[in-house]
């Protein structure tokens, strides 16, 4: 093979990989370790020249990349009516902050790419998802979701307190409803119906039976008729209570399951990446972990943390992990 410039599947990969993402500098590393690795192997001095004189010119020429959205600055908050039921922030949470199984992470791919390219959609007769139902007990990352989902999409996020609807008689329920939908069809944001399970009674009386079901059926009308520019998104913790008709209401529903022993790791890795976790115990961590939530799992991760903090290390100890996870469950249990 002398004579002839190789480069390892890994350096192909490196390539290709920064190519993709116009990662200039991540090229440019990978390209030079390819011309380096060559000028070690037989004699390739002119072959070797040549490149570094077309990476020089690729330098010259490359555009700089194109800035990233950005997120509206400001937001006004709502008043009157619907200062009581809604509020409106600026998510700075992104992707890759969420720690989801591969399943749910994929279905949230395909939301945001067919909203990024909801114009190509239109034009042949399609329309982007933009319904979706969050399913699964608390703490899996279903309400996060909604701020990384406006965050990437550079929009403000609306988060509309449910509760609030179910404390009132119907007839002034539905005109706060309308008064929410009647503000999304003037904006492009995330809306966040947190807790739809808010609206189901399933141990009070026939009377709030009746009451809760009617401010449900118009909003589910209000969902269908809605054709606001934004994304809706619906949380339910029990699933099981939601008649199966609510469904079809729906473009997606996406399943929050506790977390998985390698989720749980990725929980630590992120809410900790800026301690060492070399030692770590990760099958222990993550069997000691079954059956708590995400946030669980984050909020003993951080209690680990400053444990070590103050016993005046950066290293995060497999047994202070343990303990945290313990006195997590053990506040669960406690729970009424």
């Amino acid at each position: 093979m002398e004579g002839r410039l190789l480069a390892t599947a890994a350096q192909v990969r490196a390539l290709v990989e920064s190519h993709t993402a116009g990662d200039e500098a991540r090229f440019r590393a990978a390209f030079t370790a390819v011309l380096d690795s060559a000028g070690r192997k037989g004699d390739r001095a002119r072959e070797v020249e040549d490149l570094r004189s077309l990476l020089d010119t690729r330098r010259s020429t490359a555009r700089p990349p194109s800035p990233p959205p950005t997120a509206p600055t400001t937001v006004v908050q709502p008043r009157g009516e619907l200062a009581q039921v809604l509020t409106v922030t600026l998510p700075r949470a992104a992707l890759a902050d969420l720690a989801l199984g591969s399943d749910v992470m994929a279905r949230l791919h395909r939301v945001l790419t067919e909203q990024r390219h909801a114009d190509v959609l239109r034009a042949r007769g399609f329309e982007p998802l933009r319904t979706l139902l969050l399913t699964g007990p608390p703490g899996t990352g279903k309400s996060m979701t909604a701020e990384v989902l406006a965050a990437e999409l550079a929009v403000p996020v609306f988060t509309v307190r449910l509760e609030t609807f179910a404390d009132l008689p119907a007839e002034e329920a539905v005109p706060k409803l309308s008064l929410v939908f009647d503000l999304l069809a003037q904006s492009r944001a995330v809306c966040l119906f947190d807790d739809v399970d808010a609206l189901i009674d399933p141990d009070g009386g026939e009377r709030s039976r009746t009451r809760l079901r009617d401010v449900l059926r118009a909003f589910t009308g209000f969902l269908d008729a809605d054709a606001s520019a934004g994304v809706l998104v619906v949380t339910t913790n029990r699933p099981q209570l939601l008649e199966r008709s609510l469904l079809r209401h729906f473009d997606t529903v996406v399943d929050y399951p506790l977390p998985s022993s390698g989720v749980v790791q990725e929980v630590v890795l992120r809410r900790l990446r800026e301690f060492d976790l070399s030692s770590v115990e990760w099958p222990r961590v993550a069997s000691t972990a079954s059956g708590l939530s995400h946030e669980q799992v984050s909020a003993a991760a951080v209690l680990a943390a400053k444990q070590c903090l103050l016993d005046g290390t950066d290293q995060v100890e497999t047994a202070a992990l343990l303990a945290a996870l313990r006195e997590r469950r053990q506040m669960l249990k406690m729970a009424p």
